[in-house]
């Protein structure tokens, strides 16, 4: 802002703010009329509009009196028309948020940060036309989607990783309201566990010196199948036997630490992979872990005498 049209601005609004306060406290009768303050406040708003327009359109900061006192103009006719709904207040949302819109356009790369405030504004004003009109789990799931979009123009304009996955984390948890709201609200537990698992996989496919990726991309989509084998009905049968996705989480486990033992070269990776295919074949034998402990053990200790009887005779 110019330093000097501002101080005339805000000096003048105070020096009036004050008078009015101060003889309504002494015992003046001061309009409270609803439709007045529309005109005074909608006067205010077109004044910092001019200022706006004659420091420049990059002086984005005059916007915020533009967008607070237009607000504040729309709000009082709406109340001098008697108009009573939650919506009245989604102007002076808009009204705070439109400067950040203008401050990102004007300067994409320094006013990257202006979106996220943009962001919230919007949510505000979206919750303020919908509180009673949808469920709460729409607005819910509206917040997170805003808040996803919000980083991801922020990934856009800065090409920043960490916007990235924000946007998507908040993408993805987005759809848990929604879920809740169906006969299987349990199900998302599947669509978390699969839609977290394969960033890491794409991760490791896009840069395979990134070994460790896959640990988490295995494991994760392990459990969304074996959650997918429990809950979607259809699928397990009358005899579904809870061995077998005991099995299966193993199995996946153990593929999972083949690939870092195998294409990697850890070979730490290759002590968990065997036990993990050991546990797979043991729980799809004899069931649950807690009856089949000692073998368990007997394996353990069989492998640590193979150890130390191969060093002592290299």
């Amino acid at each position: 802002m110019n330093k000097k049209r501002a101080s005339i601005f805000w000096g003048t609004l105070l020096i009036a703010g004050g008078a009015y306060a101060l003889a309504s406290t002494v015992g003046y009768e001061v309009t409270q009329d609803p439709t007045v303050w529309a005109f005074i406040f909608g006067g205010i708003s077109v004044v910092s509009l001019i200022f706006y327009f004659a420091d420049g359109v990059k002086n984005w900061g005059w916007l915020f009196p533009v967008g607070i006192f237009g607000a504040l103009s729309i709000t009082s006719a709406l109340v001098a028309r008697e108009v009573n709904d939650p919506a009245m207040a989604a102007p002076l949302f808009i009204g705070i948020g439109l400067p950040f819109v203008v401050a990102f356009i004007i300067d994409r790369t320094r006013h990257w940060w202006a979106l996220i405030p943009a962001g919230a504004m919007a949510f505000l004003t979206l919750v303020l036309f919908a509180v009673d009109r949808v469920a709460g789990e729409w607005i819910g799931s509206a917040f997170l989607f805003i808040l996803a979009a919000t980083f991801f123009l922020v990934y856009l304009s800065k090409r920043a990783g960490w916007a990235a996955i924000v946007a998507y984390v908040m993408f993805v948890v987005g759809f848990t309201p929604l879920m809740a709201m169906t006969s299987r609200p349990e199900l998302s537990g599947v669509i978390m566990l699969f839609a977290i698992g394969l960033p890491f996989l794409y991760v490791y496919r896009k840069s395979p010196e990134r070994w460790w990726a896959i640990i988490p991309a295995g494991i994760l989509l392990t459990l969304g199948v074996v959650t997918a084998i429990v809950l979607i009905p259809g699928i397990p049968s009358e005899k579904y036997d809870n061995r077998i996705g005991n099995s299966l989480f193993y199995a996946g486990a153990a593929a999972t630490f083949a690939v870092a033992w195998l294409r990697h070269h850890k070979r730490w990776a290759m002590v968990v992979t065997i036990l993990a295919v050991t546990m797979a074949v043991i729980t799809a034998l004899f069931g649950e872990i807690q009856q089949s402990w000692p073998v368990v053990i007997i394996l353990v200790g069989a492998y640590l005498l193979y150890t130390a009887l191969r060093k002592r005779a290299a």
